[in-house]
């Protein structure tokens, strides 16, 4: 059989078209290789190439071999996990809906639409998951620059101000939670630095216009909580892009610049409040935390008489009544009520459930030999880290009260939306694990 009969009949076994030119190209390197091997032991060239296209074995066997491998593939423990987490927050505000019992009708409206978003946000999540999430490559920058003008002029013209700050854009009857809404970025930027690999300083640079950006806007919101997530977010990604040596750059210094500005959030915080950016409540919570002084704080007072008044396992009738006069215990006082509902056990229990989801994140995107999709994978885990880590902080009372989602959990559809579509792009990485080639070269040498 000649090689390229032999390659055709492999690559005809092959159903994703995508790896076919791929295989076909290694197949052929290791079939040239082998045969000038043979000649170089004194065998004519026919004769060689002859028995170095035998020696590949069967091609029809080979074919069904490597398409058992280069397919598209699901994580089934994923979606079982988040199935899990989705079923447990279901009940949860099934609970709270029950318990609530001065405006029942308002809390079981509350479950049904979390039972709403939560069916819609699982579809979006598995039709992210069908997306090839290599367009980024191509499209990260203007596909960035689109977010950002949607961010600006919705919050420039179709704004809504609540408690001092702009937390909410109105299109038509459809209501985005800013906060929630700006994490979407943050996959973007891994996008975007993959699309400046092979550049120096100047495109540097240009990452950390693309940075600047979005945290600025957060910290005009106000949104404080999300502007920190953004910035820490991007400097972390950034640094492991140069660790892995995208970039024509010192990497030792540009580490260290990096680990500088990781720090910058203090000062950015110390800045906006001196310039007035932040909402006089926000001021307020914040400055209560510091003093550690109740008095300014009724989130606080409240939260904590909650949290002494439960069990290790079950509920306690009177302290839900508590519960229920905490603002936001459905949403940014979700793991409270967690607690308050179930008790210590199941809080822990939930809690370990979402950072087991976390790291499973992580490890997919560690394992991932595309570049592109390791960095995409990292962006999502970065932002359930850091929401998670913040959310459950100031539900115990270690960080001050602000407005922060626990992923999955907290009431409100674009949350909701949000949480889910960043797993459909980490089960997108996982499908084309075996298909995307990684074509991520070593574009900087090492000035170490």
């Amino acid at each position: 059989m000649r090689m390229e009969e032999y390659l055709c009949t492999v690559t005809e076994q092959i159903r994703c078209t995508r790896v076919r030119e791929q295989i076909s190209g290694e197949l052929r390197d290791h079939i040239l290789d082998q045969a000038e091997a043979y000649e170089a032991e004194g065998m004519f060239e026919d004769e060689a190439m002859e028995k170095a296209v035998r020696d590949m074995g069967d091609p029809v066997e080979t074919g069904v071999s490597l398409d058992r491998i280069h397919r598209p593939q699901i994580c089934v423990g994923l979606l079982v996990l988040v199935g899990v987490i989705s079923l447990v927050s279901i009940a949860l505000h099934a609970a709270l809906g029950a318990y609530t019992q001065e405006m029942p009708a308002a809390g079981y409206g509350y479950l049904r639409r979390h039972i709403l978003y939560t069916a819609l946000g699982y579809a979006a999540m598995l039709a992210v998951y069908r997306l090839d999430y290599s367009i980024l490559s191509r499209f990260a920058k203007p596909a960035a620059a689109a977010f950002l003008v949607f961010l600006l002029a919705g919050k420039s013209f179709c704004g809504i101000w609540i408690n001092g700050a702009m937390s909410y854009i109105r299109i038509g009857s459809v209501f985005f939670f800013l906060p929630a809404l700006m994490v979407l970025y943050v996959p973007l930027f891994g996008g975007l630095l993959y699309s400046y690999r092979g550049e120096g300083y100047k495109g540097m640079g240009k990452i950390l216009l693309w940075a600047l950006i979005p945290t600025w806007f957060a910290f005009r919101v106000p949104a404080f909580s999300q502007g920190v997530i953004l910035w820490i977010s991007f400097v972390t990604l950034t640094a492991v892009a140069v660790h892995k040596g995208w970039y024509r750059v010192h990497r030792t210094g540009a580490l260290a610049v990096l680990g500088v500005l990781l720090a910058a959030p203090p000062l950015l915080f110390l800045g906006a409040s001196v310039l007035g950016y932040l909402a006089t409540y926000q001021t307020a919570r914040i400055r209560a935390f510091l003093t550690n002084s109740a008095d300014g704080d009724y989130l606080t007072i409240q939260m904590r008489r909650v949290l002494a008044g439960s069990r290790m396992l079950g509920a306690d009738a009177g302290n839900i009544t508590e519960l229920t006069k905490l603002p936001g215990f459905n949403s940014d006082y979700i793991f409270v009520s967690l607690i308050s509902v179930y008790g210590l056990l199941a809080g822990v229990l939930a809690a370990a459930l979402v950072f087991f989801l976390i790291l499973k994140i992580f490890r997919i995107s560690f394992g991932q030999k595309n570049q592109l999709g390791m960095i995409l994978g990292m962006s999502c885990g970065i932002v359930y880290l850091f929401q998670a880590g913040m959310s459950i902080g100031m539900n115990l009372g270690l960080l001050p009260p602000t407005a922060v989602i626990l992923p999955f959990f907290s009431l409100g559809g674009t949350g909701i939306m949000v949480s889910y579509v960043l797993l459909g792009v980490v089960l997108s990485v996982y499908r084309y694990k075996n298909i995307l080639p990684d074509r991520t070269r070593e574009l900087s040498r090492k000035v170490d």
